[in-house]
């Protein structure tokens, strides 16, 4: 099990070739996050709570004690530490963005080296940065839960020594430090290819060692960080935020539930969007179907394929696998991207057999991924777009509904103003939130005593400017909690804008302004 590697095929490549790769990524990735010449664009989707939640981080406030989280801190507490070092500026979230992306290319091509030959070794993070990440730049969580249990990966391709199970162990522990569920099944299918990597080689000398070498430093770095919460907040805080409430509640919306299944297929309208259904048919045919193709294909080839390859790919598989259950609860097409990254180094082997179809398909993810690298970064730059000069830097926007929401909130706020329910607006705006939660929603994910909660901060604190999604005054779910929320809201303050968003006018983001409504003679 320790016997010395074969050199790897990634260094059969020149390095000017990987050097050259490296500088086509991200010269991608940054005609992807900012405007040239240097105006990053404003960040949407989940990614904004997280560093929302790492601004109240950096000005002291305690995770889990003083605000809701229901993942563990890893983060918020990368952001928190980023946002430290270099300053709370708009152009530092899709600079964090260009890292993870090369990052993930980085380890994915390491891998790839281990599994494919010659220049076919680059094409799995070309799939990857155009048809995965660039489609999935949200980020959250997932994506570093990824990136660690694929280091992971990689570390144990190199060889099932105790030091680098050790170092698989504490790369499980960071993934689960992100993700509970991606990092925990991850460090399960790690276990697994160590009992059968054992089994095969016909030998049980040494087994209790091996287990004790990965689950040391994974008990000991997760005891370590979450029993430090769990002073700070309590035992009780940290075991209903990050285990009953996702058991029970993360379901409750359906967004989060099995039936958000392949219900992200964007609308075609001319021919010019079809282009934009490639991502999600390639995502949606790998994830997880490629794993059943794969285990077959190991099945039929298993006598003749090489040991070291065999035992690369059974862990990739099992790797890939333990990923997508980790998502497969609220398989929605972001979180499949997430997960995605094994099943695209299979997808590539897979077609770099010499058989006449694998030739077909491999050519044509080829010249469809180079097509895709010219086409989205000129489709970025040349779209409508807009600046705004915001508190915490200049911004760019490529929707001009939100570019006029954030034009009109920016001229009637000032740094420092309470503000609450968009957590976009009080990062870019440098508001701040005088409530535990970062909004109300109108499901169970929102509990009952969470809006109490928030109606006390708001009643203690209330801010000038509060928004509300028009459909909630009108909900009726017997899971929406929200009600004394809404209540309050009509009772203390009057709408005073409203902004359709993405041009529905069904979904409209309404501002509420503390007071009651002035006489038209004094507005």
């Amino acid at each position: 099990m320790t016997e010395p590697n074969p050199p790897q095929a990634v260094e059969r490549l020149s390095r000017s070739i990987l050097a050259l790769s490296f500088a086509g990524a991200l010269v991608f990735l940054y005609l992807r996050t900012f405007l040239l010449p240097d105006t990053p664009f404003v960040g949407i989707g989940d990614q904004i709570l997280f560093f929302s939640r790492a601004v109240r981080i950096v000005h002291g406030q305690v995770l889990y004690r003083d605000f809701f989280e229901i993942v563990p801190p890893g983060t918020d507490l990368l952001y928190a530490a980023v946002f430290r070092l270099l300053g709370i500026h708009a152009w530092v979230m899709p600079a964090l963005g260009i890292a993870l992306g090369l990052g993930l290319a980085c380890v994915i091509t390491r891998i790839a080296g281990r599994i494919l030959h010659g220049p076919l070794i680059l094409l799995p993070a070309l799939l990857f940065l155009v048809f995965d990440f660039s489609s999935a730049l949200d980020l959250t969580h997932h994506w570093y839960s990824t990136l660690a249990a694929l280091s992971a990966v990689s570390v144990l391709m190199g060889g099932a020594n105790l030091q680098r199970i050790v170092a698989a162990g504490s790369l499980c522990a960071l993934a689960t430090l992100f993700t509970q569920t991606q990092g925990a099944l991850t460090f399960l299918a790690l276990a697994i290819y160590l009992l059968w990597l054992k089994r095969s080689e016909a030998e049980d000398s040494g087994i209790l060692m091996l287990f004790g070498a990965l689950v040391l430093p994974f008990a000991l770095i997760l005891s370590c960080v979450l029993g430090y919460y769990s002073h700070k907040a309590g035992f009780r805080t940290i075991f209903f935020d990050l285990v009953l409430f996702p058991l029970r509640f993360l379901s409750s919306g359906e967004v989060n539930s099995p039936r958000t299944y392949l219900r992200q297929f964007p609308p075609v309208q001319s021919p010019a969007d079809i282009l934009r259904l490639i991502p999600f048919v390639f995502i949606y045919a790998i994830v997880p179907y490629i794993y059943l193709l794969g285990l077959y294909h190991l099945w039929q080839r298993r006598s003749d394929l090489p040991s070291r390859l065999r035992q690369h790919l059974v862990l990739l598989h099992l790797t890939g696998l333990a990923l997508f259950l980790a998502v497969a609860s609220g398989p929605r097409f972001f979180r499949l991207s997430t997960v995605a990254p094994p099943a695209i180094l299979i997808c590539t082997w897979l077609f770099s057999q010499p058989s006449r179809v694998a030739r077909f398909v491999r050519d044509l993810l080829c010249i469809l991924a180079a097509f895709f690298v010219l086409l989205l970064p000129l489709r970025r730059q040349t779209q409508w777009h807009a600046t705004l000069n915001l508190p915490i830097g200049q911004t760019a926007f490529s929707d001009i509904l939100v570019y006029h929401e954030f034009q009109w909130l920016a001229q009637r706020t000032h740094p420092s103003e309470l503000f609450f329910n968009s957590s976009a607006l009080c990062l870019y705006l440098s508001l701040a939130n005088p409530t535990p939660s970062e909004f109300v929603s109108y499901n169970d994910f929102t509990r009952p005593e969470q809006v109490s909660a928030v109606v006390q901060s708001l009643q203690r604190h209330p801010p000038h400017f509060v928004v509300l999604l028009s459909e909630s005054t009108k909900s009726s779910d017997a899971r929406d909690h929200a009600a004394p929320f809404r209540q309050y809201i009509q009772d203390n303050y009057h709408l005073t804008q409203v902004f359709p968003l993405h041009g529905a006018t069904q979904y409209e983001e309404q501002v509420w302004e503390f007071g009651s409504k002035p006489d038209n003679h004094t507005r």
